[in-house]
């Protein structure tokens, strides 16, 4: 399938990449991959259906981001192991093989998030890992984890902003669009839980990838996550809709793969853990089984 016509997969329950280059107000997603579930693979499976011939060099040169995407039960250790892959060969790889990494790992992450979510919720049975439309207050935007329930609608979505490249031009776009999300889903759906999660290297090159010349981010993501701290704060319906059930800030080391231990600190509710056991507290105080 050509690259150019990615997009047609939108409605199968793709999930995108996110593409740190697009500046706010623009379309979030102009591609799409064509990853989805389908009954012949069993739950969680994720599909390459990309046809890159005909387009030189286009075949992703990323090890792990490969791997990660045949994994049927991709962990979030795995995630960051791939994605520091990814942002230590991003200054070899094409736009192509860039676009098509980050929609791989972007595909990866929204399966690991729905994963985990189960594990804290068995009666999460209408959950879906990858792009559904939600037609908000303001907007129709695409959820990437999401549960629309027969008889309350919607009452989980999950917006995944990944910031692997150009950290610190792209942060604070990617900072308001989840904001965004949650105020446009909320005035519509008061009841519904929302998260964000926004994976951050901990260093960008620059003046872009490939240049040698690194810049540390740690003290833009201390600043990013105290922001966050305030925007992670609704426990009720009744709470501002600006505010989310859950935000999650996962910082890793791409020289070494590992998720950073202390950044954001233990009990801001922004690490992996908090992240997912708030959005868990929040959905089983409104839904019951």
């Amino acid at each position: 399938m050509p690259l150019g016509r990615v997009g047609k997969a939108a409605g199968r329950g793709a999930c995108s990449g996110v593409f740190e280059t697009a500046a706010l107000g623009q379309p979030r997603r102009p591609y799409r991959s064509r990853f989805y579930r389908t009954a012949s693979q069993g739950p969680g499976r994720l599909r390459d259906e990309f046809d890159t011939s005909g387009f030189a060099g286009s075949t992703p040169r990323v090890p792990l981001i490969d791997a990660l995407a045949t994994n049927t039960h991709p962990t979030i250790e795995q995630y960051a192991g791939a994605v520091a892959e990814y942002v230590r060969l991003a200054g070899a790889l094409t736009q192509s093989q860039k676009k098509i990494g980050q929609i791989k790992s972007s595909a990866a992450l929204c399966q690991t998030v729905l994963a985990a979510l189960k594990l804290e919720i068995p009666y999460l049975d209408h959950a879906w890992a990858g792009e559904r439309p939600v037609a908000g207050a303001l907007r129709t935007v695409q959820a990437d984890v999401s549960e629309f329930h027969p008889l309350d609608g919607l009452r989980l979505a999950v917006e995944i902003k990944p910031v692997l490249l150009a950290v610190g031009r792209a942060v604070w776009n990617r900072f308001g669009d989840v904001r965004t999300f949650a105020v446009n889903i909320h005035l519509k759906f008061p009841f519904s839980v929302i998260g964000g999660l926004m994976p951050i290297p901990t260093w960008e090159e620059l003046p872009g990838p490939g240049s040698g010349v690194r810049r540390d981010t740690t003290q833009l993501v201390a600043r990013l996550a105290n922001r966050f701290v305030r925007a992670g704060s609704r426990r009720t319906e009744g709470d501002a809709p600006h505010l989310l059930e859950g935000v999650g800030v996962l910082v890793f080391d791409p020289d070494t793969g590992a998720i950073v231990p202390d950044l954001p600190e233990s009990g801001q509710g922004l690490r992996w853990e908090e992240f997912i056991g708030r959005l868990a507290e929040a959905y089983q105080a409104r839904f019951e089984p």
